[in-house]
């Protein structure tokens, strides 16, 4: 089940939009305003957003370029948008170059809605699972590469694959055995080598390192 953040600042066409998404089966979020949707971009579970109508224009652009630029606290650059509410092609092109996945008109109807966030939620979800954002810390699977605060992290092999595999499954704790067979691929590991080897990732993770939590006497988890 998806989680969808509805942006619109009049209420009737918030809940309007909101109730035809609930029968989709989706979960969903709102925001009437600028403040609420930067706010509400950073919950860690989001998996999209639908991008409404905000105080001005100038502002629900701004909104999008921030969110594209890194620019809002905690929530995820390369978050799904579908944007309504741009009956004209200059105005569509523009949300397009600041970096809308989808445009349409401002009255579409609920089912050309629906059908847009299925495609675009389908089409993302493979390359979204690869990039795993928990709070500050991003992981790029992919890559291999680790960011806090969009500064990129120098982590040894072992220190990447433990952080990747707690990023997987975030409050979720994760035993010393788990670890062990998942990260050193055996189940012969000395839980104090376990416990040195995320005592330097802590230290590495620096301001985010409270979200590498002990779980004394069973292992570690990453809190959001």
């Amino acid at each position: 089940m998806h989680t969808v953040l509805i942006v619109e600042a009049e209420a009737g066409t918030l809940k309007r939009r909101a109730d035809e998404l609930l029968l989709d089966g989706y979960e969903l979020l709102g925001a009437q305003s600028n403040r609420q949707a930067r706010a509400k971009l950073s919950v860690p579970a989001l998996d999209g957003v639908v991008l409404g109508a905000l105080e001005t224009p100038v502002v629900r652009l701004a909104l999008l370029r921030d969110l594209r630029s890194g620019e809002v606290p905690g929530a995820d650059p390369g978050l799904p948008v579908l944007s309504i509410g741009s009956d004209e092609d200059h105005d569509a092109i523009r949300h397009y170059q600041a970096g809308a996945d989808v445009v349409l008109p401002k009255s579409p109807s609920p089912l050309l809605v629906a059908s847009a966030l299925t495609v675009l939620m389908a089409r993302t979800d493979g390359a979204r699972r690869r990039l795993l954002r928990i709070g500050a810390i991003a992981v790029n699977c992919d890559a291999r590469a680790v960011t806090v605060h969009n500064q990129e992290l120098s982590l040894t092999r072992l220190e990447f694959d433990l952080l990747e595999m707690l990023a997987h499954e975030p409050n979720t704790v994760m035993t010393r055995e788990r670890i062990a067979r998942t990260v050193w691929n055996t189940e012969i590991v000395a839980g104090r080598t376990i416990d040195a080897h995320a005592a330097r990732l802590r230290s590495k993770l620096g301001a985010a390192a409270p979200q590498l939590q002990t779980v004394w006497g069973v292992g570690y988890r990453l809190g959001r």
